[in-house]
């Protein structure tokens, strides 16, 4: 009897012992969402935004300076900070979302295709040149978009000389301080939005995964569609148009894709886990990871291929990689849109962007 009851006591005790041991190993190789939403947004987006500001910063110093020293040297300086302010603010593109993108923030930086018209009629005008004047302009006459008009639409000579005007001198200061009070701006949102951002446990539409996937997507859309798309007719018109591009001036359209596209592969493989961890672990395979891992490296060799020229006389020359650049951008969405949206239960919040 006794013999019987040290047996059943033990098996008994096996059992739990085992059932807590398969539970502890469970929570211990269970995907840690807190853990990607707080690196996703402390080790991701903050430090993106704090370079974008930084880089804002340097560019309102050299106009200070340019502005007083109106030459081809300080020009150049100029132009160039303002190519870094535009690729570090192509970096933050992936943490337009949520509040933040309810704030319309982002449009308010940065809304290419700059109205040179309008700029030209207000800096033509007597209204007096201030924070509040522009940011009564709209969108494209102020922003990175109308900066990168004053500083790139002529050759240096030219531009210097456009710069004899005061008025010419004083909207240049005022977009660029404007720009500065927006960036600040931003970082300031996000570090609010961040605690809740960290802690939103919600599984539906306002899930912070549900929020990162359709960003990620809608940022691939954005440049599929109307940073490669449209301008080399491949979307919605057959004919080329390379002022359609983003940054066609500066010519950094590609620089900017590329940055894009890196942020996104940031974000989808983590710091270190990412969301293809959390595919792996619902899926059980790794289909879904090695398809997109042939996507992006598809894209990048595409980039790499377009390195000794720019997407604007790529596009002009027909170049072929162009439109396998497209296609395989293409395909990346088509893989998070359907494949990682349906495996992690993420409702994809659709947009007139669509490219499938």
């Amino acid at each position: 009897m006794n013999n019987k009851l040290t047996i059943g006591t033990l098996i008994i005790s096996l059992v739990l012992l085992f059932g807590c041991n398969k539970e502890e190993l469970s929570e211990k190789n269970a995907f840690d969402l807190f853990r990607y939403r707080q690196t996703y947004a402390t080790d991701f987006i903050n430090p993106a935004i704090t370079e974008f500001v930084s880089d804002i910063k340097k560019l309102n110093e050299a106009t200070t300076k340019f502005t007083a020293q109106t030459n081809q040297e300080n020009l150049l300086n100029l132009q160039n900070l303002w190519k870094n302010a535009a690729l570090s603010y192509a970096k933050t593109e992936v943490g337009n979302l949520g509040d933040i993108q309810s704030s319309a923030i982002y449009i308010s930086m940065y809304s290419w295709g700059a109205n040179e018209n309008k700029i030209e009629e207000f800096v033509a005008a007597t209204e007096t040149i201030d924070e509040d004047s522009v940011n009564k302009l709209p969108t494209k006459t102020r922003g990175l978009s109308a900066v990168e008009y004053l500083l790139f639409n002529d050759n240096a000579a030219q531009t210097v000389s456009s710069f004899s005007d005061v008025r010419r001198k004083d909207f240049l200061i005022a977009l660029n301080k404007n720009l500065l009070i927006k960036a600040t701006s931003l970082k300031e949102q996000w570090e609010v939005y961040s605690d809740y951002f960290i802690n939103n446990t919600a599984t539906g539409i306002t899930g912070s995964v549900n929020l990162i996937v359709n960003q990620l997507n809608f940022l691939l859309e954005d440049v599929l569609r109307f940073k490669i798309g449209e301008p080399a007719g491949l979307d919605n018109t057959s004919s080329t148009n390379t002022t359609m591009l983003q940054a066609y001036r500066s010519e950094i359209s590609l620089a900017i894709i590329q940055e894009n596209i890196t942020a996104v592969k940031a974000v989808y493989y983590g710091m270190p886990d990412g969301l293809d961890d959390y595919v792996r672990e619902i899926a059980t395979t790794e289909d879904i990871n090695n398809a997109i891992t042939a996507s992006f490296s598809s894209i990048e060799a595409n980039i790499a291929s377009l390195s000794n020229t720019t997407l604007k006389k790529a596009i002009e020359n027909k170049n072929t990689t162009v439109t396998a650049l497209h296609k395989h951008i293409k395909e990346l969405i088509i893989l998070i849109k359907v494949d990682v949206a349906s495996t992690l239960s993420v409702t994809v919040t659709f947009t007139d962007n669509d490219g499938d």
